[in-house]
């Protein structure tokens, strides 16, 4: 089992990751991946989607009302596709290859829709397309959030975190189930990210107030972008540092 200083370095991260997505409906993963991967590379992913799994249970159950569940079934049915490939890319590509792949798509898609947000809408093309890159890399690195987020930019706070919710629910638990078929999704990872659990409850339960203030004005679509280039950013000096030191 890990240090207890990894514990806590973990813990906080995803107490702040869990306090930005029950706000903005996307974020844990952007927040507290990079510290459980430096910290902690051998309890990576298993341990964060599980965390995922459950904070996106908890977003679900407060905001179901305002899901859209035509949007989901359409992102889903890309998810189920992007995860399948996920259990064979992860055998034959590097994850550092993904990283910068997937870091490229989102900057491309972020400066579109920053000079015309209309450039990306909603439909059953870009649900199906963001929910197979979700499903991609939410499996093979637990960063998957950001290219979902981006084609619910513009609906309301309610609406985008509702959706995510449901979404990032079955599309975790599909991703653990499918790593487990492959083989890799240790025990250990699990334990580990079911010592994080008390974290993940205390971030959601003080995003109450939170979201409450993002809603509106804006706030919530240039949220959602911000948190889309840094996942960017992340990913990109991830897949370098793997290049380079590998």
């Amino acid at each position: 089992m890990p240090e207890l200083s990894v514990l806590v370095f973990a813990s906080v991260a995803v107490f702040l990751g869990a306090l930005v997505q029950g706000s903005l409906g996307v974020g844990l993963a952007l927040v507290s991946a990079p510290v459980v991967q430096i910290a902690a590379p051998s309890l990576m992913p298993g341990s964060l989607l599980l965390v995922a799994a459950v904070l996106a249970a908890l977003g679900a159950v407060r905001e179901i009302s305002h899901t859209d569940w035509h949007g989901v079934s359409w992102a889903m049915a890309g998810r189920i596709v992007g995860t399948v490939a996920a259990s064979y890319v992860i055998l034959v590509v590097s994850v550092s290859t993904l990283d910068l792949l997937s870091a490229g798509i989102t900057l491309g898609v972020v400066s579109l829709l920053a000079f015309d947000p209309a450039r990306l809408p909603k439909n059953r093309g870009t649900l199906i397309a963001s929910g197979a890159v979700a499903g991609l890399t939410g499996t093979t690195s637990s960063i998957g959030g950001p290219f979902i987020a981006l084609v619910y930019h513009q609906e309301p706070g309610p609406r985008i975190r509702g959706t995510l919710s449901v979404f990032y629910t079955a599309g975790t638990l599909l991703s653990l189930g499918s790593l487990t078929v492959v083989g890799r999704l240790p025990s250990e990872q699990l334990a580990f990210g079911a010592m994080l659990l008390p974290a993940v409850v205390a971030g959601f339960a003080l995003s109450g107030p939170v979201r409450r203030r993002v809603d509106g004005g804006g706030r919530m679509r240039n949220g959602v972008l911000v948190l889309a280039v840094v996942a960017a950013l992340v990913l990109l000096v991830r897949g370098l540092v793997a290049i380079v030191t590998g």
